[in-house]
């Protein structure tokens, strides 16, 4: 149901009405954007398709503040199947709009509607441009006065494309009798079901810090599902797996390159326990690198993230080019923390 407009009015919007989304979306953009240089967004198509989609995995729930005619204000709320516990947030107000109150009628509409979906700790996610800091940055400043803790921090890092070939071939490693095979789009179905135990590893074994987060499984479906929704959003995928001498999967890497956005999306990377020190997770990086140069020639940069105190990911990506642009902090609050 689309909410009435009048001034201040804060409802939750069909996102597939397509106009009344694309308001949303537009002060969502500006807003995410403001003050950072060189920073990420979703692409419209990308979050429709996503807030759109019929999924039992996950359910997207996108609400709008307004003045006038005018969205000046918005809330998403994602609530997982498997972390029932948590509802990850984002609230974003228009840089004229701030200060007046507005964040905080949103943040108190999602805590409402946790309530009412049994969801008691708010998840959220703050970009920190270089040169700024907790104190000085708007969004930092508003999630800790509302009594959101830091539970873990990641960068965002760049790197400028395409790479030395002669430096990718220099630090392309010997693996050994590990092999690695690669696809873009659909997983080969004789690798489907490997793949989607190793993306259950990866949710195990991802730094999660100080975050209430439970690991969710992935099988062959829900696989499945998410390359549906790729391809619906004009999404292009390369992966690269490796492959042991066993024929077991020892880890993946995944490169997005999403419609409406010009750069690279180096996505996760995973080696397994039993199969590191073999300098797989380099391999996998250097090979997607030379795919992306051979078969996408004209994106001009990649962008990937760290969560900080994973020195190994991080030397890796430093050796490969990578630049750290902007730390984001990842947050929580149980329900009913301070909400001025």
């Amino acid at each position: 149901m689309t909410a009435r407009r009048y001034p201040h009015m804060i409802g939750r919007i069909d996102p597939h009405d397509a106009r009344v989304f694309d308001s949303w979306y537009s002060a969502y953009r500006r807003a995410w954007l403001a003050d950072r240089e060189n920073a990420a967004v979703i692409p419209r198509e990308a979050l429709r398709g996503a807030v759109t989609a019929d999924r039992d995995d996950v359910a997207y729930l996108l609400h709008a503040a307004w003045e006038g005619d005018r969205v000046v204000g918005t809330l998403m709320l994602e609530l997982s199947a498997q972390n029932t516990e948590n509802a990850e947030i984002v609230v974003t107000v228009l840089p004229d709009r701030r200060g007046r109150g507005l964040g905080s009628r949103l943040l108190a509409e999602a805590e409402r509607v946790m309530e009412s979906h049994g969801r008691g700790v708010a998840v959220a996610e703050v970009p920190l441009p270089r040169g700024r800091s907790r104190d000085t940055w708007p969004g930092a400043r508003f999630a800790l006065r509302h009594g959101f803790a830091v539970g873990l921090e990641e960068d965002s890092l760049l790197l400028d494309l395409p790479v030395d070939p002669v430096l990718l071939a220099r630090l392309r490693p010997d693996t050994g009798g590990y092999r690695l095979r690669s696809w873009t789009g659909a997983c080969p179905d004789d690798l489907v079901g490997s793949l989607a135990d190793l993306y259950t590893v990866m949710q195990r074994d991802m730094p999660t810090g100080d975050m209430t987060y439970r690991p969710e499984v992935w099988d062959t479906a829900r696989v499945r599902a998410l390359e549906e929704r790729r391809e619906r959003a004009g999404t292009v995928c390369l992966v690269t797996v490796a492959e042991a001498p066993s024929g077991e999967l020892a880890g993946f890497t995944v490169t997005s390159l999403v419609r409406g956005e010009a750069v690279a999306g180096q996505e996760d990377t995973l080696v397994t326990s039993a199969h590191r020190g073999h300098r797989l997770g380099l391999a996998l990086k250097v090979h997607n690198l030379e795919r992306l140069a051979r078969d996408f020639p004209d994106y001009p940069a990649a962008r990937t993230w760290n969560a900080v105190g994973n020195e190994h990911m991080r030397a890796i990506n430093l050796r490969l080019g990578f630049r750290v642009e902007e730390r984001h902090l990842e947050l929580q609050r149980p329900g009913g923390g301070p909400a001025s």
